[in-house]
């Protein structure tokens, strides 16, 4: 991403970029980025109305199009732009468009953003900037993807850190005239699990909501957006972890209710577990909580840590081994049918409910 902010810099770009990856928001953002420094606006209903811009959405993508219009020369501009918009055209042999991408017009410029490259990624691909860029020409189904890192720029985009995220969504705010409190936005990105385009929907509702009044408090944010399943599922346990079963026979009804399939709540069941697997096991060798929070991914930030630690501490370290395996196994169960999938959640929950016999 520096990379790209190098070349609105400096107003010198290569004629093509790939922005995929998980954090569809910033994949978007970027894109408005390239968008408007090559054409002047990052209004999609406006570029429609321009005659050097042109827009490719889904599958399959129309290759002989794009390659027509990618060959012609402007009209009474210096710039052609081709936006190209979850094609899947990553996925398969697209040798055709690889060739017309290695000998583009110098006034031509093509957008690329997927939601993801289906093609198997080798060792460490895509991991940096560097090494989305500069690859050899390659065969098949990696044809398109290895001309475009010969001749322009790729980047995988994932999940961003919290301290971006949190500055995203206070600049998002401010320009629209709002102050949010530390606790309304801390709600706000538990709720959302930091999920931008989530986070741009949500955001969008409180601003509407609120109305003329400038601040959103943590009221606002409990009242308009709903607990993330993964939310749920924490209080599921902790139910479970106070030996509660009443409780957390609630809180699985109410995921339920959320349309939350079993299987679903199975696999959070043990998501949940293995944190508190690694979170115990850490905190027993001496980790500093911070260090805790760099060694699990599912963690999205430090403050986080003494919940969860709260919480293993209250299961030894065999119940959660033993809760990761049963989860694992009565998974499966239900995938063959050997009992139902409701059953095997609710087995879990009665289960790891229990007090221990002293």
């Amino acid at each position: 991403m520096n990379t790209i902010k190098e070349h609105i810099k400096q107003n010198s770009f290569v004629h093509v970029y790939l922005l995929y990856g998980e954090e569809q928001q910033v994949v978007k953002i970027y894109r408005n980025k390239l968008l408007k420094a090559l054409l002047g606006t990052d209004s999609i209903e406006e570029l429609k109305q321009n005659m050097n811009f042109s827009l490719f959405t889904g599958s399959p993508l129309d290759t002989s199009a794009v390659i027509d219009i990618a060959s012609s020369f402007p009209f009474f501009a210096d710039k052609r732009v081709i936006l190209i918009e979850n094609s899947k055209a990553f996925s398969t042999e697209n040798k055709a468009l690889a060739n017309c991408i290695r000998n583009l017009p110098e006034t031509t410029y093509i957008i690329f953003t997927e939601e993801s490259l289906s093609s198997k990624k080798g060792r460490g691909a895509d991991d940096t900037e560097e090494e989305t860029t500069g690859e050899g020409k390659k065969s098949g189904k990696k044809e398109l993807l290895a001309a475009v890192k010969e001749v322009g720029y790729a980047t995988e985009i994932k999940k961003q850190p919290q301290g971006f995220v949190e500055n995203w969504v206070i600049r998002e705010l401010s320009d629209a005239g709002k102050r949010i409190s530390r606790t309304a936005l801390d709600m706000l990105l538990i709720r959302t699990d930091m999920d931008m385009m989530r986070l741009r929907n949500e955001m969008d509702k409180l601003i509407a909501y609120k109305g003329e009044d400038t601040d959103i408090k943590v009221d606002d944010v409990l009242a308009l957006v709903s607990e993330n399943p993964q939310e749920q599922v924490f209080k599921l346990v902790d139910a479970m972890s106070d030996k509660k079963v009443d409780l957390a026979m609630q809180f699985y009804t109410d995921l339920l209710e959320l349309k939350v399939s079993p299987q679903k709540i199975l696999s959070l069941i043990e998501r949940q577990m293995r944190i508190l697997y690694q979170v115990k096991d850490l905190r027993s060798k001496g980790f500093a909580t911070s260090a805790i929070a760099d060694s699990i991914k599912e963690i999205k930030s430090a403050k986080f840590i003494n919940k969860y630690a709260n919480q293993a501490s209250k299961f030894s370290m065999k119940e959660i081994a033993d809760c990761m395996n049963d989860c694992v196994d009565l998974n499966l169960k239900s995938r063959t049918g050997a009992l139902t999938d409701r059953m095997a959640v609710e087995l879990i929950i009665v289960k790891y409910s229990q007090r221990s016999a002293k």
